[in-house]
């Protein structure tokens, strides 16, 4: 069998892998699929193809208008493979939801013969390497050819005002201080240092990096404002790009600006860039010792793999090479040697496997197993604990089996997940303690897998659940396979061992309460998961008094206390069902609290979803002694970002976050920002009431602490009926 000359690439939110898969496979036509969400960033992603490789043609195919339907996702792929007339075809399940990779490439696997794996792409972003399903066949580097920081802020949205570095630092790196002295004599101290500053740093990475064929460097671009035409939202003093990763380079006079802006300026940086994207900040003046760990304790979340912080004289004595650039700031690129274009897959590479055929398994139930037939369970245990605990309310298995990665948090999770088992069987029941828990055999019936798995081997994953079912089923006892959580080779690793074993692999939908079958489609669970929010909510305890009596000193002045305690008085009154309160201890530790901004301060559960309340102060502290300081729009929608972020890593769709200002200040420029970096689903609007579904878009709500009603009556939601 010939080679592919077609390649169908699965296109998410991050445009990037389906650009790059798009450019590195050898064919000459390109299926760009998609959900109805994302049909503008496939779109983008088209024209950018069409752009660069324009001998090839481009299509972009949307599943619907639900990502998460199986059916509609075999249903399109089998219309492809009909239209191919039995031609083989590339498949890249990189981009997509998780519903929408595990059926598409076990559809692909199906489809071709077996030795088509060879045809069935991963992008590893650790490496930058497609991975082939077949382990005997060598990983590829991909292309970047045409690849440029134009190309990649546009498939992300944004688009440049100009396309010149700023007048000013030309003149100064035409004829130094003189030239820009003579050009703008009435500029203020401040800012001639700051141009000459910007100028240095990039005068200094054109210097190193200048001149080659994959890397480009530009000095201060400033994004299109999508909401004020002739405006900026954001900008950036220099741009790096080596191959296809983005270095972001701020030039900072002052090192104390270096930690106020951090924040923001990589919200933006990764906005414009995608989630890759690295900073650096170069300082003038005396070196700052701890100044990067400034920034961490500032916000923990900016670590020194995402953010580097140099001072310039440092920068330019010690980085006077394109290696030492490239050792310093794309690290996983300088790993092994690479062409500067890798070569693409060859024509002739894959060879016929005489063999052929995918081997049949057993035959799935001919109806999903309910929650009465005892099924066996096996759960992943992914960075969110919340997935395993919901499937097993979910299922109400007979035996389940909770697998964890080497990336995953352990503790507690077999007792929480007997005591979620428990509650879904006996729901009027109050919680068990552990010795409960045992004597009822509840814990004896979840097991927690001794050896953790490596999340990114799919095949190890397999070999794992296939060998405990094996093991542990009885006769035709039914089996569901959870693939909620986890990576998506995991997940499919869980998926391929479901169909090796006549088992049912299911995906949960929390926003609909629901679960969906990749053999019977859509099912409605029955009553509400218990959860074991000690578990999910890492840094909270619960609230037994009002914040403003255990929330004191100046980390009152981090966040607002008394629009949390209104939001959360409202809330909780609001609610049909049980509300649950938890707060965030950093806000009592001496220190801990400068980093509160960054995270809800409050956050609210109703049985199985949890509603965080931000309130970051619109003046606040950089250390624990020093002056209230005001804040810019831009970063007050940036610590709303970070603390939605927070949340959503514990609660996924189950969690959504209510950003609280007071009435009278800028919202109107806040929101935009928030929204601009949250980037909701097109033709949403703008959101007014609390609801799920979209756990990255906050709803920003103005609260008057003094007891004038909520005019949108957000605060009045019942969130135990939603």
């Amino acid at each position: 069998m010939d080679a592919p000359r077609v390649a169908v690439v699965l296109v998410g939110q991050n445009p990037t892998p389906a650009l790059l898969t798009s450019l590195t496979l050898p064919v000459d036509q390109l299926l760009l699929v998609c959900s109805d969400g994302t049909l503008p960033v496939a779109r983008r992603v088209a024209e950018a193809v069409g752009r660069i490789a324009g001998e090839r043609s481009v299509r972009v195919l949307s599943v619907g208008a639900d990502p998460h339907d199986p059916a509609s996702v075999t249903g399109l792929l089998d219309t492809v493979r009909r239209a191919l007339g039995g031609k083989p075809w590339y498949l890249d399940y990189t981009g997509g939801t998780k519903v929408m990779s595990v059926a598409a490439a076990l559809h692909h696997e199906q489809a071709l013969p077996s030795h088509a794996r060879a045809w069935r792409f991963y992008l590893d972003s650790h490496s930058d390497l497609l991975r082939t399903a077949d382990t005997a066949r060598p990983d590829h580097p991909v292309s970047c050819q045409g690849v440029d920081l134009r190309t990649l802020a546009g498939v992300h949205g944004a688009h440049w005002l100009s396309d010149r570095d700023p007048e000013p630092v030309r003149r100064f790196l035409s004829g130094g201080d003189t030239a820009l002295a003579r050009a703008h004599p009435n500029l203020p101290e401040s800012e001639r240092n700051g141009i000459a500053a910007e100028a240095r740093v990039l005068s200094h990475l054109r210097r190193l990096l200048g001149g080659r064929p994959d890397t480009e460097v530009l000095g201060s671009r400033r994004v299109a404002d999508p909401y004020r035409p002739g405006g900026s939202v954001a900008d950036f003093d220099i741009l790096v790009r080596h191959r296809h990763r983005v270095l972001c380079v701020e030039a900072k006079t002052r090192a104390e600006d270096v930690v106020a802006r951090a924040g923001w300026t990589v919200a933006k940086a990764r906005r414009v860039f995608g989630g890759a994207t690295l900073v650096l900040f170069v300082y003038s003046g005396p070196v700052v010792e701890n100044l990067r760990e400034q920034v961490t304790a500032y916000n923990p979340a900016l670590t020194a793999r995402h953010v580097h912080v140099w001072n310039l004289e440092a920068l330019t004595e010690r980085v006077t090479t394109f290696a030492a650039a490239r050792d310093a700031f794309f690290p996983s690129l300088a790993d092994s040697p690479r062409p500067a274009v890798p070569a693409v897959i060859p024509r002739s590479e894959v060879t016929p496997d005489p063999a052929g055929g995918a081997i049949p398994g057993p035959t799935p139930p001919a109806l999903h197993p309910g929650p009465g037939d005892g099924p066996l369970l096996v759960t992943p245990l992914g960075g969110s604990r919340l997935g395993a605990l919901a499937a097993l309310h979910a299922h109400r298995p007979a035996r389940a089996l909770v697998l964890p990665s080497r990336q995953s948090l352990r503790a507690r999770v077999r007792e929480a997940a007997a005591g979620a088992l428990r509650a879904a069987e006996q729901p009027d029941a109050p919680p068990a303690d552990a010795a409960t828990l045992r004597a009822e055999g509840y814990r004896d019936r979840v097991r927690l897998a001794a050896d953790p798995v490596d999340g990114y081997d799919s095949a190890a994953v397999q070999r794992a659940v296939q060998g405990w079912i094996e093991h542990e089923r009885e006769g035709g006892q039914p089996v569901v396979v959870d693939i909620t959580t986890g990576t998506k080779a995991m997940s499919l690793g869980l998926a391929r061992a479901a169909r090796h074993g006549g088992a049912c692999a299911t995906y949960q939908l929390p926003r609909d309460r629901a679960v969906v079958c990749l053999t019977h489609g859509r099912r409605e669970l029955q009553g509400r998961a218990r959860i074991d929010w000690s578990l999910v909510l890492s840094g909270y305890a619960p609230l037994s008094a009002p914040l403003g009596e255990v929330v004191t000193g100046a980390a009152r002045d981090q966040v607002d206390v008394e629009l949390l305690e209104r939001a959360r008085t409202e809330l909780s009154a609001a609610a049909s069902g049980s509300t649950g309160v938890w707060w965030d201890v950093s806000l009592a530790d001496p220190e801990g609290f400068l980093t509160a901004q960054e995270r809800p301060g409050l956050v609210l559960t109703f049985d199985d979803r949890a509603v965080g309340l931000a309130a970051p102060a619109r003046q606040r502290r950089r250390t624990p002694d020093g002056p209230l300081r005001d804040v810019s729009p831009g970063s007050w929608a940036q610590s709303v970002f970070a603390a939605t972020t927070h949340l959503n890593v514990r609660c996924d769709v189950a969690g959504t976050v209510v950003a609280l200002t007071r009435p009278g200040r800028d919202v109107s420029r806040a929101g935009e920002l928030v929204d601009w970096i949250s980037q909701p689903a097109p033709g949403r609007g703008a959101a007014t009431g609390l609801r799920f579904g979209e756990p990255l878009c906050p709803l920003v709500l103005e609260v008057d602490p003094a007891g004038v009603t909520d005019p949108t009556g957000a605060l009045a939601t019942d969130v135990s009926r939603l």
